[in-house]
């Protein structure tokens, strides 16, 4: 088999990332997926894991918590989605892509486990997302990986990589998304989130609203779970609800010293010290949030035999990439790619951007997914200069003009252009702007992969160093 026909089996199963619509009961996820990597030799359970869940932020904290692995000297996996560029970038070695040839000779015997799954008809269907996460954990333990960390697509308690066992569960930032799926109140989407924590587990979060955080101690306790909770420096958002007893006080808090356009310096407190002037190429405060989150876990790891110093700690965490995180591809006009999807991260970044970059002027590339909740991202994008509306090359996208429409109604002062691909938005955005201006493409990550793929054709070095193939 070749790396186009494993594709092609892989994809061949419903896919929700591309439909965002599921066709079966969810509930039987972990079950089916259960049996299939029985069918494998159990190959999750050969390596120690960090599993994490959230709405925003676990794709940035894992890379933090597997760069300072690597950087310690240990042999590490990453699972992650969605991909940008190739589904590759999903199955990563101590920061290597998956070869092609690799992933396709493991594809036949994935192929053979399914069959001798449905063969048993106790289970529903296969998805897409269920084969991939199964090929990862194989593909881990054929790599003699020493620790994977691994991101949950959707959800937590349903979702195909609660199979595993983690030395420790994280929760990172909850807010509104995937409503239609997880439950249309925090309450219900961060009880979702938290089915990934075990029984007498553990579990650090860096959730701040109340009632997401009073979910999360719910099941916690439930289970004879402890909790690290991470924040800010300052008040406790939940200090309320910290006093009444019901969920338990800030463990870690970060203190930012300095925002750059190339980094940020930060402090961070924990319960027996803390560590000062780290630094972080990622930009926003929400990533020194996600920092922080990886510090958390990483000295609850090193408690469970995971052992790093703060040499790794502090390399680690300077080194760390992650595609699309407001990462800036272009100068004069300035243009930075982000995957913002929802409302609460689109308000995190247009803060970011302008505590940042201080822009003359403001001029957003958006593509969004039918699925969202799009009123809200549209209120939030209320006070920019100018909107190119435009969509990725996904059946999930919304068209422009269907866009146009909505933000008549909810930005009805912004002007407003219309493009009919990435490719032409940007071409178009560059041509409005200034020098002084700033452009920013975001969206979906479906978007800022195409905008990154844009910008390795214009000349942006880094951005075409990192496409290592293209699938989509």
């Amino acid at each position: 088999m070749n790396y186009k026909e494993a594709l092609a089996y892989i994809y061949s199963f419903t896919d929700y990332e591309r439909s965002g619509k599921y066709t079966r009961d969810r509930n039987e996820n972990i079950l089916r997926e259960a049996e299939l990597l029985k069918q494998l030799g159990n190959p999750h359970l050969q390596y120690s894991n960090t599993l994490i869940a959230g709405t925003k932020g676990k794709g940035s904290t894992a890379a933090y918590i597997e760069r300072v692995l690597r950087e310690a000297g240990l042999r590490t996996g990453l699972y992650t989605q969605p991909d940008l560029h190739t589904f590759r970038e999903r199955s990563q070695t101590n920061g290597h892509l998956i070869g092609e040839q690799e992933l396709a000779d493991l594809v036949p015997e994935i192929k053979a486990a399914v069959q001798k799954v449905e063969a048993s008809q106790q289970y529903g269907p296969f998805i897409t997302y269920e084969i991939g996460t199964a090929l990862a954990l194989l593909y881990f333990a054929r790599q003699h990986v020493q620790h994977a960390v691994v991101e949950v697509g959707l959800g937590g308690r349903l979702d195909a990589t609660n199979v595993t066992q983690p030395l420790v569960s994280v929760i990172t930032s909850i807010s509104y998304d995937h409503m239609s799926i997880l439950g249309d109140t925090l309450t219900k989407i961060a009880t979702e989130k938290a089915g990934i924590i075990k029984l007498n587990g553990l579990v650090v979060t860096s959730a701040q609203s109340p009632e997401a955080l009073e979910a999360i101690t719910s099941i916690a306790r439930q289970r004879n779970a402890r909790i690290v909770r991470v924040g800010a420096m300052g008040e406790d958002p939940a200090q309320a609800e910290v006093e009444a007893g019901q969920v338990p006080p800030l463990d870690y808090r970060y203190q930012i010293l300095e925002q750059r356009e190339d980094g940020q310096r930060f402090a961070i407190q924990t319960p027996t010290g803390g560590y000062h002037d780290l630094e972080t190429p990622l930009l926003g405060e929400h990533q020194v949030e996600n920092a922080t989150a990886a510090v958390a876990t990483l000295e609850e790891l090193r408690k469970k035999g995971i052992v790093w110093d703060e040499r790794a700690l502090r390399s680690g965490l300077a080194a760390v990439h992650w595609p699309a995180r407001m990462q800036i591809v272009g100068r004069a006009p300035t243009i930075v790619v982000d995957g913002a999807h929802n409302a609460d991260s689109m308000n995190k970044l247009l803060h970011s951007l302008r505590s940042t970059f201080d822009p003359h002027r403001l001029l957003i590339v958006l593509g969004v997914n039918k699925d969202k909740d799009i009123a809200h991202m549209l209120q939030e994008l209320a006070d920019v200069d100018s909107i190119i509306l435009t969509h990725a090359n996904n059946p999930r996208a919304m068209r422009p003009e269907e866009l146009q429409n909505l933000l008549q109604q909810y930005a009805p002062q912004v002007q407003v252009h219309l493009a009919e691909t990435c490719q032409r938005a940007l071409d178009l955005a560059t041509d409005l702007a200034d020098a002084s201006d700033l452009i920013c493409a975001t969206g979906s990550l479906y978007l800022a992969g195409e905008a990154l793929r844009w910008a390795a054709d214009h000349g942006d070095v880094r951005a075409a160093s990192e496409i290592e193939g293209v699938d989509h």
